[in-house]
């Protein structure tokens, strides 16, 4: 008996270490950008705590994401060279400066695809062609046809393009369970489509914020049929991500873009407040903590307010007046709004990174505690992530920093690969998985 409960206690013990290794969709569980118990490297280089590296074909800058050993990954493989390029490259191309209407999609067939790995030893598991086609909208020479992060439970895998519309699941060893085609639309100046997948109690939601879309739906992981679904009122498009709020009181899902957020019941879809007439997340997605989320929008135009919105809010809470106060705001700072890349919160502080720049914000207060330059970095695009006590921030130049939380800017370690990367990390198995315009990284100690 003392054996079979010894046995029973490791198999429980191993099965625990797997489910807290877990990340499962975008910013990882809930899209929450909050990883705890994982140890990652202070220092790493192309040559140093490299526990393995690949080459991935095609491009794409979705988020690996990994559940129990399994890394999975979307690709979009083209026929050509279809190598996204780095921001100050992209802004040369008409589609940057506004005239994204008179670019056209490139003459390219492109295999859609899921792939699986080993996320332990970085071994090929499976490809799985999603989609076959040539693209019908261009998008900005910066972005990818496979800029959506996947979500992930133990049944499997489940993928959306935006470009071709196609959402699909598939098991763990890459059979297809089930598909749904919601249409290929045009996006704001031909940038393209990026928003993410969430998964919440058996749901995958899917947000289709185009031109021609304004479409939110939820889709039951093991059949595929549609549990409810909703429309904005307004079409324009939002590479923002939704996220699934776990504040004090509920569970929220929070969609962004334009000038307006709604809050949905994840269960049946029923919408529990919108706040609009705020320049909202539409580049960048929301932060949030156990009290509070924490969002805003810059562009190159305009840059809209740094905003503290406390949970239990209820109904229409837009104010009258455009980025001004309203109920529940815990605070709002005027033109401090994030660009492309999220903040993120450690409950305590908020994290905004800008170029390269990081502001630190009392998370109670708004009161800026800090502002400090990244030594040697350039322009961030992909979304920080708190581990633990520290936030890993990385630029596109491939050059990371490690910073300590608290209210005093301390450099605890970080590391370049000098490779492309917009993409956002994952981490799992106490190791870091970067993905680059070309390739693939496992960061762990060596």
């Amino acid at each position: 008996m003392r054996c079979l409960l010894v046995f029973c206690f490791i198999v429980i013990s191993q099965a625990t270490c797997l489910l807290s290794a877990d990340f499962p969709q975008f910013r990882g569980p809930g899209g929450m950008a909050h990883i705890s118990d994982q140890t990652i490297p202070s220092t790493w280089s192309e040559s140093e705590n490299v526990a393995w590296r690949m080459d991935i074909p095609g491009s794409g800058w979705s988020q690996p994401v990994i559940t129990g050993t399994t890394l999975y990954l979307t690709t979009a493989i083209a026929d050509r060279d279809l190598t996204p390029k780095d921001f100050s490259d992209g802004v040369k191309s008409p589609s940057s400066m506004g005239l994204g209407g008179f670019s056209r999609a490139p003459d390219v067939t492109i295999d859609w695809q899921v792939q699986a790995y080993d996320a332990v030893t970085g071994k090929s598991l499976w490809k799985t062609s999603i989609a076959t086609g040539k693209p019908q909208h261009a998008i900005h020479p910066s972005n990818t046809y496979a800029t959506e992060t996947p979500v992930a439970d133990d049944q499997g895998v489940y993928a959306f393009f935006g470009a071709t519309g196609t959402l699909a699941a598939l098991d763990t060893v890459g059979n297809l369970l089930w598909k749904q085609e919601l249409g290929s639309y045009p996006t704001s100046n031909s940038f393209g489509t990026g928003s993410s997948l969430a998964i919440h109690n058996g749901k995958v939601f899917v947000q289709l914020f185009t031109q021609k879309s304004s479409l939110l739906a939820a889709y039951d992981t093991k059949t595929g049929e549609q549990a409810w679904s909703t429309e904005r009122d307004k079409k324009e498009t939002s590479w923002s991500s939704p996220i699934l709020w776990k504040n004090s009181l509920r569970t929220e899902l929070l969609t962004s873009g334009d000038s307006l957020i709604i809050s949905y019941n994840p269960d049946n879809g029923n919408e529990l407040w919108r706040l609009g007439n705020v320049k909202a997340p539409t580049a960048c997605s929301i932060a949030a903590d156990s009290q509070c989320i924490y969002f805003g929008a810059s562009d190159p135009f305009s840059k809209g307010p740094l905003v503290a919105l406390k949970a239990g809010a209820s109904g229409d809470i837009s104010p009258e007046k455009s980025n001004e106060t309203f109920p529940n705001c815990q605070w709002l700072i005027k033109r401090a709004g994030p660009g492309m890349s999220s903040p993120v919160s450690s409950g305590d502080y908020l994290y905004v990174p800008a170029e390269n720049i990081l502001r630190c914000y009392n998370a109670a207060t708004g009161e800026l505690v800090y502002q400090n330059r990244l030594p040697d970095m350039k322009l961030v695009a992909a979304c920080p992530l708190l581990i633990n006590d520290q936030i890993l921030i990385i630029d596109e130049a491939g050059t990371a920093a490690l910073v300590k939380t608290g209210p005093e800017f301390r450099l605890t370690g970080g590391g370049t690969l000098n490779e492309l990367v917009w993409a956002t990390p994952a981490i799992a198995h106490n190791s870091l998985y970067i993905r680059t315009a070309k390739s693939l990284y496992c960061i762990r100690n060596q």
